[in-house]
C-alpha cells in the first residue's frame, strides 16, 4: 500500500472527481453511512469510504448497475456532485485476481486492510468493475485531507430515457 500521497500546489489543476447522489442525500454529500452500513466492492461493511468516479460518465453507469428495475418515471431524482480533491489518487498496486467477483469481496478488502484501517494517502484510483479500462476513486473519510474536499458543483442530472427503456418490466 502506498506509504505517502502528493499533494497539488496551489498552481496545479485540481483532480476532479464525481458522484451522483440521490436528492434524499443531497444535504451529506459527503457522508460515507451508506457504504459503511451496507459494504461495497472495496469496503466491508462497518468501515465507510467515499466512491467516485473520475467522469460523469462513469459516475453514471456506476449508477444505473445499482438502481432496482423501476419504470422510468420512478427513479429518483439524481444530482451530479463535482468534487475537487486536495491530493492526487494513488493507484491500487495490485489488484486480487477475482477482484470483478461480486460473489465475495473478501479478497478486495485484504489488499486494502491497511489503507482501510490507516490511512496514509486520501484517495485510491481502482478500475471500475463496469468499464475496466475507466478509474474509479476511493476516499477515505479518516484522512486528514478529507475536509479539505471542495464541492465544487452540484447540479440536477437526468438520466436519458433511452438508457433506461430495455430495463423496464416487459421489455
Amino acid at each position: 500500500m502506498p506509504e505517502s500521497s502528493t499533494s497539488l500546489s496551489t498552481t496545479a489543476r485540481p483532480i476532479v472527481a464525481y458522484r451522483l447522489v440521490k436528492e434524499r442525500f443531497i444535504n451529506s454529500p459527503l457522508s460515507t453511512e451508506g457504504a459503511r452500513q451496507y459494504g461495497g466492492r472495496w469496503n466491508p461493511p462497518g468501515v465507510g469510504i467515499l466512491y467516485t468516479s473520475a467522469s460523469p460518465e462513469l459516475a453514471l453507469l456506476e449508477q444505473l448497475v445499482h438502481l432496482p428495475t423501476l419504470p422510468y418515471e420512478d427513479l429518483p431524482r439524481l444530482f451530479l456532485l463535482t468534487l475537487a480533491l486536495p491530493e492526487l489518487p494513488v493507484p491500487l498496486p495490485e489488484l486480487p485476481p477475482n477482484w470483478r467477483e461480486e460473489a465475495d469481496y473478501q479478497a478486495n478488502y485484504q489488499v486494502l486492510a491497511e489503507w482501510l484501517a490507516h490511512p496514509k494517502v486520501l484517495a485510491l484510483e481502482v478500475p471500475s468493475a463496469v468499464v475496466v479500462e475507466s478509474k474509479n476513486y476511493l476516499l477515505h473519510p479518516r484522512h486528514s485531507a478529507y475536509t479539505r474536499i471542495e464541492i465544487i458543483s452540484t447540479s440536477p442530472f437526468n438520466i436519458d430515457p433511452r438508457l433506461w427503456r430495455d430495463r423496464q418490466p416487459g421489455n
